[in-house]
């Protein structure tokens, strides 16, 4: 690889307030905004095919909160109130309101966790090395805001000159008008706080274009180097899967763009499938690609919305000897397809006899968004079982899914919106309970989709960590074999207030919490909520100081002075005594506090 750099932005972003957390679950405030990412091409010669703007996608964008007074959206998190079978670690602010797909990787001793930044940003790469206290190593955004990053893969090859090991992430894009970015977007994240933007990968065929991708699946070389070989994308504009050959990357020139109708990029297209049902209500949404091993071998799941799960021997599309003409599926289409089911994505048990598949608009009291079928017979696949809302879990929507078959083969972990994580174990007659579960929205005001996009499980030490990614929130960190921390009493120990003008005649109040503990030591990572005299609300996370500060901007120029009063204190399972809140320095009562005009 040659690896000029044309770059990004360099640096390692500064740790503002991240300590070991030792007495409860971490609420990290990241202090970190999305940086702009230069270079990418815009296409407006490729006609826009995103199916993000097809209809109303709960997961898209058109779903986000509307803006708080203070800005930004609900953040409020609730840690311990819905939760069991693990124990909360932490709880990281991604500063955005779209955090999207997740997705993990070891390099050497640190491991990583990588989530896609839905319409803010391109994605946010944090160190879970020390799962108590994520540390965000680069958060990034793209130039155009009209782009949108629904997905995030993760993989990793070896330099042919060299010998050494490089990590890569695929991003996937879509764009919301003809002035975003759209493509798969190779980034060399070795070292993570200094990516290096490889190659746009979009094919400008008048015949066969496409640009916009949904999701797209990255396998594994089928000789067994454990090294990327193959990105399996959704063609929005042509409603179907292409199968790109990445084995060459080492020869792309770093900050190239890749047409792979041109012929000229070491990126080549080597596989398709197009269901004879394709259009645009009937495409695919996402692919799934396991090597199952054995007489099974690699199989590609694809979830093909209206068509219903096709699968395919992943052979005939690695390369297709025939690009012109379908492989004939294991599966066809409308085989797997429940009645008035969209099957939005799908996973398979590990000896490939069950498949699950997943609709994230099924919402009623009854309905099975979750089903099993096994398919030993493939022109005749039957239903084995279905997750019944209001029976095996409450009512809402789900949406990705997920099996670790190193970790637990028998266990589907479920990114389910509201819910956020919950996992279900099953055999081959279907599922056998509830497993496990924790929520972090839990507001009756929070809507349906927001929380978990998807999980992905690591061992750590001698822990088993999941990681959700929380659309609204950012990242929460769960435990499944750590002890529960102590409790810990805290309450506020200082507010100091202070206020600037604005302009027009109106002015802005600042108030800086300082929280601590029974002995008056600081205490890192709480939550303060509290509300304004002149309406809204404000929330900020403390450092390692134990302080944060809070502002309301644009106040009437009328009004002389306003008040502040905290509402809440939290942290994990932490107590709040507001009866101890004081203020040394004698301007509030610790609970609140009035601030005057300038």
């Amino acid at each position: 690889m040659k690896h000029q750099r044309m770059l990004l932005w360099f640096g390692v972003f500064a740790l503002l307030g991240l300590l070991p957390l030792l007495s409860s679950p971490a609420l990290t405030d990241s202090g970190v905004e999305p940086r702009e990412l230069p270079w990418l091409r815009e296409t407006p010669e490729i006609p826009v095919g995103s199916i993000v703007l097809r209809r109303h996608f709960p997961e898209h964008p058109g779903r986000s909160q509307p803006p708080r007074p203070s800005g930004g959206c609900d953040k409020d998190v609730d840690l311990t109130s819905t939760i069991s079978g693990v124990v909360a670690i932490a709880a990281q602010d991604n500063k955005i309101c779209t955090s999207s797909d997740i997705d993990t990787y070891v390099a050497g001793t640190k491991t990583y966790v990588v989530q896609a930044g839905g319409q803010e940003a391109a994605w946010i790469h944090t160190d879970v090395t020390t799962p108590s206290s994520p540390v965000i190593r680069g958060s990034f955004k793209w130039l155009s805001s009209s782009t949108y990053t629904p997905d995030v893969k993760t993989f990793n090859q070896t330099e042919d000159t060299t010998g050494t090991t490089r990590y890569y992430i695929a991003l996937s894009l879509e764009r919301l008008s003809s002035g975003g970015i759209c493509g798969v977007v190779i980034v060399d994240v070795t070292n993570p706080s200094d990516p290096i933007l490889v190659t746009q990968i979009y094919k400008n065929d008048p015949g066969d274009f496409w640009c916009d991708v949904h999701n797209s699946s990255v396998e594994d070389d089928p000789n067994g180097s454990g090294e990327g070989r193959y990105i399996y994308l959704t063609a929005d504009a042509r409603n179907d899967m292409r199968v790109l050959d990445i084995g060459n990357l080492s020869l792309v020139e770093v900050g190239s763009t890749c047409d792979i109708a041109d012929g000229t990029c070491p990126i080549t297209e080597v596989g398709r499938y197009t269901s004879p049902t394709a259009n645009n209500d009937n495409y695919v949404h996402d692919v799934t690609v396991i090597n199952h091993g054995g007489t099974v071998g690699r199989r590609a799941y694809l979830a093909y919305w209206d068509t219903g799960l096709v699968i395919l021997n992943a052979a005939d599309v690695t390369p297709n000897a025939n690009f012109d003409i379908n492989p004939i599926p294991l599966v066809g289409p409308n085989k797997i397809d429940p009645p008035g089911f969209l099957t939005h994505h799908a996973f398979a048990s590990q000896d490939g006899s069950l498949v699950f598949i997943q609709d994230e608009f099924l919402n009623t009291n009854g309905g099975q968004p979750v089903q099993m079928w096994e398919f030993s017979n493939p022109a005749n696949p039957t239903r084995v079982d279905g997750l019944v809302l209001g029976t095996d879990v409450p009512v809402n929507p789900p949406h990705n899914l997920e099996i670790r078959f190193d970790i637990d083969p028998n266990r589907l972990y479920v990114g389910w919106y509201k819910l956020g994580l919950q996992a279900f174990d099953f055999d081959s007659t279907g599922f056998m309970g509830r497993a496990l579960y924790h929520q972090v929205q839990t507001e009756p005001t929070d809507d349906v989709y927001d929380g978990s996009w998807g999980v992905r499980l690591e061992n750590i030490g001698t822990n088993l960590y999941i990681f959700q990614s929380d659309r609204r929130y950012g990242l929460i960190v769960d435990c499944t074999n750590c002890p529960p921390p102590p409790q810990v009493v805290m309450h506020v120990g200082d507010l100091d207030g202070s206020s600037t003008p604005a302009s027009g005649g109106k002015w802005n109040a600042f108030v800086t919490i300082t929280v601590h503990d029974a002995s008056e030591a600081p205490v890192a990572n709480a939550v303060v909520s509290g509300s304004w005299s002149v309406g809204g609300t404000s929330q900020c996370t403390t450092t390692g100081s134990g302080q944060c500060t809070v502002n309301r901007n644009n106040i009437n120029k009328n009004a002389s002075s306003v008040t502040f009063t905290v509402t809440n204190v939290v942290r994990g399972s932490d107590t709040y005594n507001s009866v101890a809140n004081h203020d040394p320095d004698g301007d509030s009562n610790g609970t609140l506090i009035t601030i005057n005009k300038p």
